[in-house]
């Protein structure tokens, strides 16, 4: 943790110097502008030159065009003119010139390096990222958002402090911002646009560490003064620790399952879905179960509302004679087959004969 805050502490160093390095480009350019106008007025003071042909001569002169229409004749217009623009002027052209390139590739490198501010709305905020692999669950994770309809073309903020070089080239090719920093260290989150946000992601850094759940709720804690509009998604590693997060005011807490980054797509697209999916994780919980039973040519929506009303499962698919799985058939589809697929809770997967009954009681 000392070498990210060092290296931290270097880029906000680096980052002061960029706002200096700005106000240093202005600063040459008010004097810049000042200096132009001062050639101008001696100019038509000692050249009798209007105004548009004062301003002809100064901007040719100091940018090095000279055409050579208009020229200082009086030793007094041509001593302003060296000491004003030949001096002093294509000096300070020349300097805004090189400072504004270095500040355009430092502020490309700032960008790269999650040192800018970036200006979003209705974006995907995604505080953390997991400490190991965080570049492999990153990538799945935002593949997953690129893939769905209702969030693909949503922008997308990280803030984490574990890509002090930069987001790799493919997660950033896909409309990823970074911004580097340590969440849990009380920044300012005004600068990720969290009261614009439609999405709101709080990682767990790790999965097998419970003292993850309390860098979330401190960030929880942060975010209730800002008072997000958007959907607050975070990842709880402690079972225990789920209505505290609600209470800290998260919408949706799930379980940080890295090798299904679904889960939390689909959390965003379809509220409510991730308990369901979560579920089939818990094995006390529903699940789905295989039933190796035969049927020939029935309609599926009966054979289906039959189980349904007789308490035995919700029918999800079945397996036709082929071996191919076949799942939500269609409700007019006639089906034949040599087992069945059904949501089932704990206490109810050793039904084989009921279900066997029931299903031969449907008429074909």
């Amino acid at each position: 943790m000392m070498g990210i805050k060092s290296g931290l502490l270097r880029r906000r160093f680096r980052w002061q110097m960029g706002n200096e390095r700005r106000r240093h480009i202005m600063l040459l350019f008010l004097l810049l502008i000042g200096l132009i106008l001062l050639h101008m007025a001696l100019m038509m003071a000692t050249e009798g030159l209007a105004l548009g042909d004062a301003a002809w001569l100064t901007l040719t002169t100091v940018t090095t065009v000279g055409y050579g229409d208009f020229a200082a004749e009086t030793p007094l217009g041509r001593f302003a003119t060296v000491a004003l623009l030949y001096i002093i002027g294509i000096f300070l052209l020349a300097q805004i010139a090189g400072e504004w390139i270095d500040y355009r590739f430092d502020r490309r490198e700032r960008m790269l390096k999650g040192l800018w501010r970036w200006k979003m709305k209705d974006h995907i905020v995604i505080l953390n990222t997991p400490r190991i692999q965080g570049d492999r669950y990153l990538r799945l994770l935002v593949a997953q958002i690129r893939e769905s309809p209702d969030l693909q073309r949503r922008a997308i903020q990280v803030f984490t402090p574990f890509f002090p070089d930069g987001l790799p080239a493919d997660i950033a090719s896909m409309d990823v911002a970074l911004r580097t920093d340590i969440p849990e260290e009380d920044v300012p989150l005004e600068g990720l646009d969290i009261k614009r946000a439609k999405f709101v992601l709080l990682l767990a850094t790790d999965t097998h560490d419970s003292r993850a759940d309390s860098v979330n709720l401190d960030l929880l804690d942060q975010l209730r003064e800002h008072h997000p509009p958007g959907r607050v998604i975070a990842e709880c590693v402690l079972e225990s620790n789920r209505e505290r997060f609600r209470k800290y005011g998260a919408d949706s807490v799930i379980r940080p399952i890295r090798a299904y980054p679904e889960l939390m797509v689909r959390t965003m697209s379809a509220p409510g879905t991730e308990e369901i999916l979560e579920d089939l994780f818990v094995y006390a919980g529903n699940h789905p179960w295989r039933y190796d039973v035969e049927f020939v040519d029935q309609l599926w929506g009966e054979m289906a509302s039959k189980l349904l009303r007789q308490g035995l499962g919700t029918p999800l698919g079945y397996l036709d004679r082929n071996g191919k799985l076949i799942t939500n058939p269609s409700p007019d589809l006639r089906v034949s087959g040599t087992a069945l697929f059904l949501m089932v809770g704990q206490n109810r997967t050793h039904q084989l004969d009921l279900i066997a009954e029931s299903i031969a009681a449907t008429k074909p």
